[in-house]
């Protein structure tokens, strides 16, 4: 566009000047003309040759023959295409031709379209007629009689004045279009290597990112076969329900049972540092040292294990002597359920146990330290708490993913608070039913949200 604009800029300013050019040639060649001629010569013709038609030879008349010599030789000289004229005004005020440059008189012929020649027939002058030819007139006036007695008009087609300035203007298109093909060939050649290159970084990005996908969903299905299936908790409990909605592919919360007996079993839900693959990976750790640790100890309560669990979690991860505020680690709810006895022990890193008893929900708090990381002193002790429930008593285990979603109409966090509300109301449906109204509930609250975090759940009814 740029180099558009600039050869019809160039085009224009070149038919201006192009056209002034050609105007002041007319302009010289009937100023020298007028000069030259003798202003009485045309009234002398006219009188004497007083009807058209009598005056057909150049050299039938001297002073005639005079005229035309004077008129051809300016044509001449000056590569004009068309005649040099000598005009008067007849007597009906019609502009005819007294003299002209062509080989054949056109003595007493009427023009036509004079009315441009009329109009400076007195005073002379240049100017581009409607026809768009290049006009120029100059009067001859004779000194004795002080009048004009006929006017000298030269012209010439504003196309034949032009012709450089289109010659040049396809001249410099031509010029333009070449350079913009060499560099259009030389463009499309590197464009087309770049674009190669871009394509094969493109498959081979593809390529490892198949192998990432498939290595992160085979990770995830090394995580499923680490944790219990469904099937587990239906085995040990009336009721049981399992949410699981991981961030990504992976997960870094899981769930967790062990039995220990008939009547007897260990569960636990967990929130790993992080989400996606690095979360996956500390869960496979934490998963693993549950199923080292807990079937070896059986005996001690969740508060025993959970410091075994943290020593061994600093010490895999190389955690001992780090600046606080470094590592990873895991928050973790652990709870020890004895069917026959009707009693629960707990021990919670970072979180709660949520206890429907008789109708009333009790939230348990775990302690405010983690296991594993470099937030605590390396040796911790957790609390140990002890609860009675009755039949038909219920209890919720879940990472901290549900309560932080941001959504509803002013995009704040869900919170715990409005948990405790959504199980309350529903207290009284069977634990399949709760996990859909709890998962419905989540859904809408995200809505059109990015989930933020991992969310697990655990419904138990002991």
């Amino acid at each position: 566009m740029l180099c558009a604009a600039l050869i019809g800029t160039a085009h224009w300013y070149e038919l201006r000047g192009e056209r002034e050019e050609a105007m002041s040639r007319l302009g010289t060649v009937v100023a020298g003309l007028a000069d030259q001629i003798p202003a009485h010569h045309a009234p002398l013709l006219l009188e004497k040759y007083g009807t058209p038609g009598l005056l057909i030879k150049n050299t039938q008349d001297a002073r005639y023959y005079v005229l035309h010599e004077q008129l051809r030789k300016a044509a001449q000289r000056n590569a004009l295409e068309s005649p040099v004229l000598l005009v008067t005004r007849d007597e009906q005020g019609r502009a005819v031709i007294v003299a002209t440059s062509e080989e054949r008189p056109r003595f007493r012929e009427a023009l036509p379209d004079a009315e441009p020649i009329l109009a400076r027939y007195d005073t002379g002058g240049r100017q581009i007629t409607a026809q768009n030819d290049l006009l120029a007139v100059e009067p001859l006036i004779d000194p004795q009689l002080e009048e004009v007695t006929a006017a000298v008009v030269a012209h010439e087609s504003a196309f034949g004045a032009e012709a450089a300035a289109w010659a040049a203007l396809w001249r410099n298109i031509g010029i333009a279009l070449a350079l913009f093909a060499a560099a259009g060939i030389v463009l499309f050649r590197s464009v087309g290597r770049w674009v190669q290159r871009n394509e094969a970084d493109a498959l081979a990005l593809a390529s490892r990112q198949l192998d990432i996908t498939d290595s992160i969903a085979y990770a995830g299905k090394i995580q499923r076969a680490l944790v219990p299936p469904a099937s587990a908790y239906d085995e040990l409990f009336d009721g049981a329900f399992i949410i699981d909605r991981p961030k990504d592919l992976v997960s870094g919360d899981f769930h967790w049972c062990h039995r220990i007996g008939p009547e007897a079993c260990f569960v636990a839900a967990a929130d790993c540092t992080g989400h996606g693959l690095p979360g996956a990976m500390m869960a496979a750790i934490g998963c693993s040292l549950l199923n080292e640790i807990v079937p070896a100890n059986a005996d001690k309560d969740p508060a025993e294990l959970l410091t075994l669990i943290n020593t061994r979690l600093v010490a895999s991860l190389h955690q001992h002597g780090q600046k606080r505020g470094a590592g990873d680690g895991m928050d973790i709810a652990l709870c020890r359920i004895d069917r026959h006895q009707r009693e629960i022990l707990f021990a919670g890193a970072f979180r709660p146990l949520y206890w429907l008893h008789n109708g009333q929900l009790t939230v348990i708090n775990g302690d405010r330290k983690p296991v594993g990381g470099a937030h605590h002193e390396p040796e911790r002790s957790f609390t140990c708490h002890k609860l009675a429930y009755s039949p038909g008593d219920r209890i919720y285990l879940f990472s901290d993913g549900y309560v932080d979603q941001f959504g509803g109409p002013e995009r704040k966090r869900f919170m715990s608070a409005r948990l405790h509300q959504l199980i309350e109301a529903h207290r009284a449906e069977p634990m399949p039913r709760q996990a859909q109204l709890l998962e419905q509930a989540f859904l809408e609250w995200k809505g059109a949200e990015e989930q933020v975090d991992d969310v697990s759940m655990l419904g138990l009814a002991v």
